[in-house]
């Protein structure tokens, strides 16, 4: 059973909304992560690592490159498609350095994780990055997630990438889901200033 459908516009306000309280929200537990007295390195708490790509989270955010999502198209009436896909990238927002996520998914069950999967050569090396439940939406029996990527910091002998690729993975029930774009993947391009 599908909840009533929902205007474009009421969809579109709804989730800048909610982006903009889930930013404050992730902003604030990465300060946290970033600045903890705990003696054990928390940056990669959310985080694990497939390969030797490094996606770390620095304290210092770079002002040379920044990262622009051209391709990104939010998605009118989604509830639906989550009940069919199980998994969809909501939104995407991009500010100088970082892209934060809202990746909603059909709640099947109790246990289940959401993760970023990027790499920036092209899937040769990857890394998965958490998503953090977020309790920002109604009861549609959906639960919604949000990821944070930093941009990492390159120095003068390192060769940046043009562009980052990204898919949603939801493990579930001893299942994986993904939505990478219809096939896609989704990009994000890395500009210098």
């Amino acid at each position: 059973m599908t909840p009533p459908d929902q205007s474009a516009n009421s969809l579109i306000q709804e989730c800048i909304r909610n982006k903009l309280e889930q930013l404050c929200v992730v902003k604030t537990q990465l300060n946290l992560l970033s600045i903890s007295p705990c003696r054990f390195d928390l940056s990669n708490f959310f985080k694990r690592s497939s390969s030797s790509a490094s996606f770390n989270a620095s304290k210092k955010l770079t002002n040379q490159y920044y990262l622009v999502s051209k391709y990104f198209t939010y998605k009118t009436n989604m509830i639906p498609l989550i009940y069919e896909q199980q998994v969809m990238l909501e939104c995407l927002y991009t500010k100088d350095s970082i892209a934060y996520g809202t990746v909603r998914v059909h709640n099947r069950a109790y246990e289940k994780r959401v993760f970023a999967r990027i790499s920036e050569n092209d899937w040769k090396t990857f890394e998965d990055i958490y998503g953090l439940h977020s309790m920002n939406y109604p009861n549609d029996n959906t639960d919604a997630f949000t990821f944070g990527l930093h941009l990492k910091t390159y120095d003068d002998n390192t060769k940046v990438p043009k562009q980052i690729n990204f898919a949603i993975c939801l493990q579930i029930n001893n299942q994986e889901l993904w939505d990478n774009n219809l096939g896609w993947n989704y990009i994000l391009d890395i500009l210098e200033r």
